[in-house]
């Protein structure tokens, strides 16, 4: 299979588009309109109307695990719906579960979600603290599957520097440069036609600074911007973890665009409409943030 990089590239350049959007079920916002019949069925005929509403607008979509997981068996079956409905219409699918551990039960998560066998998902997120070894499952499945990982390295929520920013007495520097340094080494291997390498990482768009200095030091890595939106995050802000080619991200929002339309009696033509501009939005704004951010100097 073509890695995973190349196929994000791809399709972004396809569609001059560098957003995905956030997939989190919560059954008790969506429209009345949708079926609650069951979690399982409320869930996937929502996804299914996010789904048209957004196919050719975006590259990727970016289901968020523990939204589904609290829905026990019935909302992993829907999330294996949505992965399906997704790649029926030709998305990437993001896997947002920050999975890992030991090498042995690391190699059962990329089993799961990287494997043609189980969930089929293009990429997933993980957290890289447990080190190198733990990592290396996921590393060999985006080598042999055509896979992609994103490792968590400054996440958009205001705590991450309780722990991701504490300075390193051996260099000076923060924890979250040690791990970019590891993740380059771990995804020299899998750089793809496009420049990018398959192994990236996730950086919130609400610490632009951080931003700019993890793109200068992970010139190939691809990455994950959540935080865009309702989180308090920019265009301007995410624009900062881009290449100068506007290329190297995509930025990710989940509840400002498929949640918060005001009306639960929201028809169901005015909610794919709201749900259609809302990602029009966000992708000119993003554009014109990375056009700008990108131009050179006169």
């Amino acid at each position: 299979m073509q890695p995973f990089s190349d196929r994000l590239i791809a399709a972004i350049r396809g569609k001059d588009s560098r957003c995905s959007v956030g997939l989190d079920p919560r059954i008790d916002q969506m429209p009345a309109f949708i079926s609650r019949g069951s979690a399982c069925a409320a869930i996937t005929e929502f996804h299914e109307l996010v789904l048209d509403a957004i196919a050719d607008l975006v590259p990727a979509v970016k289901p968020q695990l523990a939204f589904f997981e609290q829905y026990g068996v019935a909302g992993m079956q829907a999330f294996e719906n949505t992965v399906l409905a997704a790649r029926r219409r030709g998305l990437l699918v993001i896997a947002d579960g920050k999975r890992n551990d030991i090498s042995s039960t690391a190699e059962a998560y990329a089993k799961a979600y990287l494997s043609p066998d189980v969930f089929d998902c293009d990429a997933m997120t993980v957290t890289p603290y447990m080190g190198r070894d733990s990592l290396m499952p996921f590393v060999e499945a985006c080598s042999k599957q055509g896979r992609g990982l994103f490792a968590v390295l400054k996440t958009s929520n205001p705590g991450s520097k309780d722990f991701e920013d504490q300075t390193l007495e051996t260099t000076g520097r923060p924890l979250y440069e040690k791990i970019a340094g590891v993740l380059n080494e771990l995804g020299e291997g899998l750089v793809g036609e496009s420049g990018y390498s398959s192994v990236g990482a996730v950086i919130g768009a609400t610490f632009p600074e951080e931003g700019r200095r993890l793109r200068e030091l992970m010139p190939r890595a691809l990455i994950l911007v959540p935080g865009y939106g309702t989180q308090g995050g920019s265009a301007k802000s995410a624009a900062e973890c881009f290449n100068d080619d506007g290329l190297g991200a995509v930025v990710s929002s989940s509840r400002g665009i498929t949640y918060g339309f005001g009306d639960a009696a929201i028809s169901r033509d005015s909610f794919v409409q709201s749900v259609r501009e809302r990602t029009r939005r966000m992708i000119e704004e993003v554009n014109a943030a990375v056009k700008t951010a990108t131009a050179p100097l006169p």
